[in-house]
């Protein structure tokens, strides 16, 4: 009998150096305050020069361990009809259907697929996901870092993007086909 109880320890260790760890890794959720999504583009029209703003009311799901980037998860959105220039005229514009269109598409995601260290040790993240915007679905990469906060997590990242790959604008509207994103999110434990 104690045989068999020892065999059954031992097969039950050695399997288990075998089986994918299951880790409990926290989730959060973005504060109400303290995330935004900005973004800068060129405008070659009018002499204006870079064309700065902001889209807001981010919500959504982080699953987020440094230990075990494995089973990180970012799932976020943002409301395309929130975008904020600060020119009142710029705004409008933005919400035609030429441009975001949030009648239609009311909100713009992104949700990783996996989130790898720019090096070993290093404190740089890159998110790998796809961003839809308008219906059009793209992958992504974002480098981003993770600083502990309180309870959370401040998550900071850029990236850039081509606006007309999401049939935002027109190639002739004097706006430069590069746009610069930056996102900052704050995030709570669940």
């Amino acid at each position: 009998m104690r045989i068999n109880i020892t065999i059954c320890i031992l097969a039950g260790l050695l399997l288990s150096l075998f089986l994918p760890v299951s880790v409990s890794a926290q989730e959060y959720v973005p504060a109400a305050k303290g995330c935004k999504v900005a973004f800068t583009v060129t405008n070659h029209k009018d002499g204006e020069g870079t064309i700065r703003g902001t889209l807001s009311n981010l919500k959504g799901k982080i699953i987020f361990d440094p230990q075990h980037l494995n089973s990180a998860l970012f799932d976020i959105t943002v409301i395309a009809g929130s975008a904020n220039t600060g020119a009142a005229e710029r705004d409008k514009t933005l919400k035609k259907d030429t441009y975001f269109n949030p009648v239609k598409y009311p909100l713009i995601s992104i949700k990783s697929t996996g989130v790898t260290q720019d090096r070993p040790g290093g404190v740089i993240y890159v998110m790998h996901g796809n961003l839809t915007i308008k219906g059009i679905t793209k992958p992504v990469n974002i480098q981003f870092t993770a600083t502990p906060s309180g309870s959370g997590y401040l998550f900071r990242g850029s990236f850039r993007l081509s606006r007309l790959a999401f049939n935002v604008g027109t190639k002739d509207d004097g706006v430069d086909d590069n746009v610069s994103i930056f996102i900052e999110v704050r995030a709570n434990k669940k």
